[in-house]
């Protein structure tokens, strides 16, 4: 290939020219209006040779260590697995902000191009969203692309259709090309309806299931969707997700929605969204099982299954940007959005069947491995990238959006290319104006992700194979391949004959025994011998999905009652919480007992207890009785058995009506009666669970005189948790007089302050006075929020005086707010912002320094909830103190420090800096003493980030590094951080690193200076130059 370039760099254009005889070449890199999203003009130099490389090379391989045992790879700008390869094959002007993509059968591309982000196009916001069909030649280049379709508001997701696509675009829309001239003329909406507002937050992640339905993600933003062209009852979304069928032309819920971006299944079925800081949300419970079963507990079943957490640490590669809204978020997932699967293709590095998201602020894909954890999975980072990421960029504009597999089982990665990808909404006012919104908005990437071992573009044509050919598809290691071929199957095949699938079902594959069974379900040919099969299968994933076709045959389901039966006793966790919500759709009278054997058995994990709880069609108090025969006593599953019971009988109240009160009564008189070690948490949960709902308006209405004297006879017991439960429920029913109350009362407020009475029945004492009122038990709670007190005593009295609305609260816990200890510091504060009424009690604080603004460390949301929701005087006092930026005591310095910071540092004169300075208090690696916060590997905060740490420490501190100072009864006075509590002593530690563990008995007082143990200043010992060589060494890469 013979290539001419002209290159053009001055300050204020970048531009690049290609001439090429070979296959067309695209242009990099457009001007850029506004150079401050770059950090100069060589990084965009350097940006543009990073791209380059992808023409002039397959890759330029060069070993990176990546902080573990494996080698990373260096292909441009990217740094990323070694057993993949990555290439560009499309840019501008042949796509423009991609954020989506899917392939026909003949394997043409279509992407989605949101080129109205974030406001409309044009003054007056019109929709400018467009869809791409982008050809290919045999060598797996883009031939050609076509302008598909245009005018369309916001587009964020697609799937494939007959001979269309389908577009998620405002509402869900088909669109066809009926002439061959690849642009679209068939328009229809399939539904509308859905609300619209932020775009990540809009319906996204179209995506097919197994059971031949278009699943899409609510995003957050509900709606009550409908079909303009259907009879159909318009359908409340209420915070599910959504599923569309296309031959019964219906819509139905599906799952509590992540409210994020972006939709992926797994091989076998399981399904996965993320959310901002949430990047791994697994969908486990169906929102038809828990709306089956009234007084099924309000929980939230799409959730976060990492195991190394909700907002997860990152390690991206490129220069650290400042975050203004939350700096908290600086090196963790804040926008995670955007999901693909590794396909079985990828045959190196045990990368098949990993999950990966995109998190576009952090310029990185991130991969997740997924491991059993009982009846659903755990996402775990692959032993190689503790420290490092699937796929990294120094690129500031590569923004990926999101992964999809095509028919040559390699993945492509789209990337939007803008230079600000926050939502103007999120962006603080203040400094919106620095940037140019849309800049980038004529760029656009997709790369070609490939495993290493793996060179051929063969791309499968499956649009004119026969019926012979598409079975055979069903085998294949590409789930592209698999998944399109059920799809053409179902779509264009309906005549297929049953025993055509013979061969597939007799196989060994399962995943293609699981595609089969789904299509034959789909034509309508499955028989109820087929379901027999499928359950006996060895294959776990076989038995599950089969399953779930029995669920939609409510004919069969008599015949197939015994087969379920008997799979309460599966040997598989999975499968056994798949059989406990197939019972709930088979009204049977023997149900309970195959659902006792799946409690029992597995009692330990919540979501198998959960998948019991939605299939109960008798009152729960019936399960509860046999549950309490069946316990067996063991230590260990002391905990498990407690919870269950607990849960079942908050459960039994919600079934009870009026007319069940003397079975109400009845049946805390039976639990109260017996000797079961178990019974107090349960009678506990009974009682609480009479307070919500129906069922307490049902108990005032009725007489009491049934439960009356049921509720004396266990205010008599000598539990003081039933005691609480019964005068809590007694004051909910409105009586006056609660047998005993008074008396203990004013026993726990002796008990609750005497240091001598054992910790639990110290917490107990604090729980009954918040059944008093303020005037009753305030100030005993007020006085145990005292830093000399166990921090347990300190957050239990915390939590009863949330519950008053008395403003003496919050002139409590300010008058002590220097004896507040920084475990509670978070606490007091959520307590202080609670109600409004608090409010100008909080600011005539700040304003009086008695609180600082550094030591409250408000939040974005905290900051705006007194800015802009409180009451008019309290919005009058904070406009002046602080933004929706972060606030500093000492703006005028550090603004004029950062106008005289060199571009770059010295490492080495940085670490020589740090010895002097710093080691006395912090560690960087191996050098430095650990009092203060660990600096090492600070690559993730950004140089002004840093700047304003190191200027101004008291401009946000964490509660954990707030200096605090002590007296001990002997006189003897300290200071220091809290390094850690006990409910015995407190450890202090010392800014040379020394430990003093001092006993609770011992301490005369405790308090805070509301100052950072790091002192202000530093700018009179170093230079800005030195400075900066300072922040180099702590962004070094360890």
């Amino acid at each position: 290939m013979e290539t001419s370039m002209a290159f053009v760099l001055s300050k204020s254009s970048f531009s690049c020219i290609f001439k090429s005889k070979g296959p067309s070449m695209m242009p990099l890199i457009e001007r850029v209006k506004d150079q401050s999203f770059h950090p100069d003009i060589f990084t965009m130099a350097k940006h543009f040779w990073n791209l380059l490389s992808f023409y002039l090379t397959a890759a330029c391989v060069l070993p990176v260590q990546a902080n573990n045992s494996m080698a990373f790879t260096e292909t441009g700008a990217f740094r990323h697995h070694p057993s993949i390869r990555i290439e560009l094959i499309a840019a501008e002007p042949d796509v423009v902000d991609p954020v989506a993509l899917c392939f026909d059968a003949s394997g043409n591309m279509y992407v989605v191009e949101m080129r109205d982000y974030p406001y409309g196009k044009g003054p007056t916001g019109s929709p400018g969203g467009t869809i791409r069909k982008l050809t290919f030649d045999a060598s797996g280049n883009v031939s050609a692309s076509h302008l598909y379709a245009e005018r369309l508001s916001f587009p964020t997701s697609i799937a494939p259709y007959k001979d269309g696509v389908i577009v998620a675009a405002g509402d869900l829309i088909f669109l066809r090309d009926t002439d061959g001239d690849h642009i679209a003329d068939v328009r229809q909406t399939l539904l509308t309806g859905f609300n619209q507002g932020v775009t990540d937050s809009n319906l996204s992640g179209l995506r097919w299931g197994m059971e031949g339905r278009l699943h899409g993600v609510n995003g957050g933003n509900n709606g009550v969707i409908y079909s303009p062209h259907g009879a159909a009852k318009p359908l409340a979304l209420a915070n599910a997700d959504f599923a569309w069928d296309p031959l019964k032309r219906r819509v139905s819920r599906t799952y509590h929605t992540g409210g994020g971006f972006g939709l992926i299944f797994d091989d076998f079925g399981r399904s996965f969204t993320p959310h901002n800081i949430n990047h791994m949300l697994q969908r486990i419970l169906p929102v038809n099982a828990m709306e089956r079963f009234r007084g099924f507990p309000s929980i939230d079943a799409t959730v976060n299954i990492s195991d190394h957490g909700g907002m997860a640490r990152i390690y991206p590669i490129s220069i650290a940007q400042t975050r203004v809204n939350h700096p908290e978020q600086a090196g963790y997932f804040s926008s995670a959005g955007g999901m693909g699967l590794i396909p079985g293709t990828f045959n190196q590095g045990g990368l098949a069947g990993g999950v990966l998201v995109c998190d576009v602020v952090g310029n990185l894909v991130h991969r997740d491995v997924m491991h059993p954890k009982g009846p659903i999975l755990e996402a775990r980072r692959a032993p190689e990238e503790q420290h490092a990421e699937f796929i990294a960029s120094r690129d500031l504009a590569f923004r990926p959006v999101g992964l999809e597999t095509g028919p040559d089982g390699h993945l492509y990665l789209l990337d939007m290319q803008r230079a600000v990808i926050e939502h103007p909404d999120y962006i603080p006012e203040q400094i919106k104006g620095r940037y140019e919104i849309r800049a980038g908005e004529n760029r656009g990437r997709i790369y070609r992700v490939s495993s290493a071992g793996v060179s051929s573009t063969k791309r499968a044509n499956l649009a004119t194979a026969e019926v012979g050919e598409l079975l055979t598809h069903l085998n294949d290691v590409n789930d592209w391949t698999r998944m399109t071929a059920q799809r053409l199957i179902i779509e264009n095949h309906r005549d297929t004959k049953r025993q055509q699938f013979n061969q597939i079902l007799e196989s060994g594959n399962p995943l293609a025994k699981i595609h089969a069974l789904w299509c034959m379900n789909g034509l309508g040919i499955c028989l109820l011998e087929d379901l027999q099969m499928g359950l006996s299968e060895s294959h776990a994933a076989i038995r599950i999905q089969t399953l779930k076709i029995l669920r939609t045959h409510p004919e069969w389901w008599n015949k197939a009652w015994p087969w379920l039966q008997s799979m309460s006793r599966d040997p598989s966790i999975e499968v056994r919480f798949h059989v406990a919500l197939s019972l709930g759709q088979h009204p049977h009278p023997d149900n309970d007992e195959a659902l006792l054997e799946i409690l029992t058995t597995d009692i330990q994990h919540a979501w198998s207890r959960r998948a019991v709880y939605t299939s109960l069609r008798k009152n729960p108090a019936l399960l509860l009785g046999k549950l309490c025969q069946s316990y067996p006593g063991h230590a260990d599953s002391h905990h498990h058995w407690n919870t269950c019971l607990s849960e079942l009988a908050y459960m039994a109240t919600a079934r009870l009506e009026e007319q069940n009160m003397d079975a109400f009564a009845a049946l805390i008189s039976s639990l109260g009666a017996g000797d079961h070690p178990l019974k107090n948490n349960a009678i506990e949960s009974l009682l609480d669970g009479a307070q919500k709902g129906a069922i307490l308006a049902s108990l005032q209405r009725a007489s009491l005189e049934p439960l009356q004297s049921c509720l004396e006879k266990l205010a008599s017991l000598p539990s003081v948790s039933i005691k609480r439960a019964v005068w809590k429920l007694s004051k909910a029913l409105g009586s006056n007089e609660v047998p005993g109350f008074k008396n203990a009362l004013q026993s726990a407020l002796s008990s609750a302050k005497d240091t001598e009475t054992p910790l639990p029945h110290r917490l107990e004492a604090i729980a009954l006075l918040g059944l008093g009122t303020f005037q009753d038990s305030g100030q005993t709670l007020l006085t145990l929020v005292n830093g000399i007190e166990p921090n347990e005593i300190q957050k239990e009295s915390m939590e009863q005086l949330r519950q008053y609305s008395d403003q003496g609260v919050a002139q409590g816990i300010l008058d002590r707010w220097r004896e507040i200890g920084p475990g509670l510091r978070p606490h007091a504060i959520e307590t202080l912002l609670r109600r409004k009424k608090f409010h100008l009690l909080l600011m005539n604080a700040i304003e009086g320094g008695q609180v600082t603004l550094g030591e409250l460390n408000l939040d974005l949301e905290q900051r705006r909830l007194l800015r802009e929701y409180s009451s008019e005087t309290v919005r009058e006092k904070a406009a002046p103190l602080f933004g929706d930026e972060e606030y500093s005591n000492r703006k005028i310095l550090l603004d004029e420090w950062l106008s005289k910071l060199p571009a770059k540092g010295n490492l080495t004169r940085g670490r020589q800096i740090f010895i002097e300075q710093c080691a006395q208090c912090h560690q960087s690696g191996n050098v430095g003493v650990e009092v203060g916060p660990n600096l090492t590997d600070m690559s993730h905060r950004s140089v002004e980030d840093l700047a304003f740490n190191i200027l101004d420490p008291n401009m946000a501190i964490n509660p954990s590094f707030v200096a605090y100072e002590a007296e001990t009864k002997d006189g003897e006075l300290l200071s220091g951080i809290v390094q850690s509590e006990t409910p015995e002593s407190v450890t202090f530690l010392s800014a040379q690193g020394m430990r003093r563990e001092v006993a609770r008995s011992n301490l005369r007082y405790f308090r805070s200076g509301g100052l950072s143990l790091m002192p202000e200043g530093l700018e009179e010992l170093m230079t800005p130059s030195e400075l900066r060589d300072l922040i180099s060494f702590l962004q070094k890469h360890d």
